[in-house]
């Protein structure tokens, strides 16, 4: 591997970008180019000559994924990304530095670039496991968007080695384990995935005792005491999605809410295999 001096890393990339002949790769969490013209005019050559660009940054980053998608490409997004690499079909950077013009202003960061065929086969073997395994989950978007309740069914059956009861009702969608959910989207000012889970009295009890029992990072958990012969409830409730109705996702929503509502089921079935 080659030190690229801090002052010469945009530039790098930039020839990186401009020998490319089939494909550039560019993982940055954070994307801020808008007023980057020399980076600007050779992605906007790149894109003349038709030639494959796979843009990968921060799933949430707002500002990064626009910016990607006012200069005409598609970004892809990866929860939690932190790494910063760029590839071409003969070359690797790997780099402190996000695609961003005030870190090339500014920012005083370090970059590496493959000088051997060994060193590019060990950067791509790292894009190929961690980084290229978004670009399959992205192309299975569409058929998953389509069918998703049937794929949401088939991912609690391989979860709980057993058929799960399922079935809709009016824009509800009910499973039956061995407890019951019901699972819907409301609209409020903002459109919310909604999942409630019975709890028996035994269980409600044991959540008052232990505060914080459940927790997730999706979803906003509480818990509800039953009322007039009402069963108590763990409510979960996941807010800003786009979906309007389970029966028509927003595109490209359905990965997430299938994984929210199987992580959902999971825990409160593992909780409740704990109180008895």
């Amino acid at each position: 591997m080659q030190l690229i001096k801090p002052s010469q890393i945009s530039g790098e990339i930039m020839t990186l970008i401009e020998e490319t002949d089939e494909k550039i790769i560019i993982v940055s969490p954070y994307i801020k180019i808008s007023k980057w013209l020399k980076l600007l005019q050779r992605l906007e050559t790149i894109k003349k000559r038709n030639l494959e660009v796979e843009i990968f940054v921060r799933e949430g980053e707002k500002e990064s994924i626009a910016e990607v998608v006012q200069i005409g490409f598609e970004p892809i997004l990866i929860p939690n990304l932190h790494s910063k690499l760029y590839l071409n079909e003969k070359q690797g950077i790997v780099s402190s530095m996000n695609l961003h013009y005030s870190s090339d202003a500014k920012s005083l960061d370090i970059a590496y670039k493959t000088e051997s065929t060994n060193e590019y086969v060990d950067l791509k073997a790292y894009y190929t496991r961690y980084i290229e395994t978004w670009v399959h989950k992205k192309s299975q978007t569409v058929s998953i968007d389509a069918d998703w309740r049937n794929y949401l069914n088939r991912t609690l059956n391989e979860t709980f080695g057993r058929n799960v009861h399922f079935k809709e009702f009016e824009g509800t969608l009910l499973i039956n384990t061995s407890n019951k959910y019901e699972i819907f989207i409301a609209n409020d000012s903002t459109n919310k995935l909604k999942i409630s889970g019975i709890l028996s009295s035994r269980e409600f009890d044991f959540t008052i005792r232990n505060k914080g029992l459940f927790q997730s990072s999706k979803m906003e958990i509480e818990i509800v005491k039953g009322k007039q012969g009402c069963y108590d409830m763990v409510w979960g409730t996941m807010s800003g999605i786009k979906s309007w109705s389970v029966n028509d996702l927003h595109p490209g929503e359905a990965l997430e809410i299938i994984d929210a509502i199987v992580k959902f089921i999971s825990g409160i079935e593992q909780f409740k295999r704990m109180v008895y």
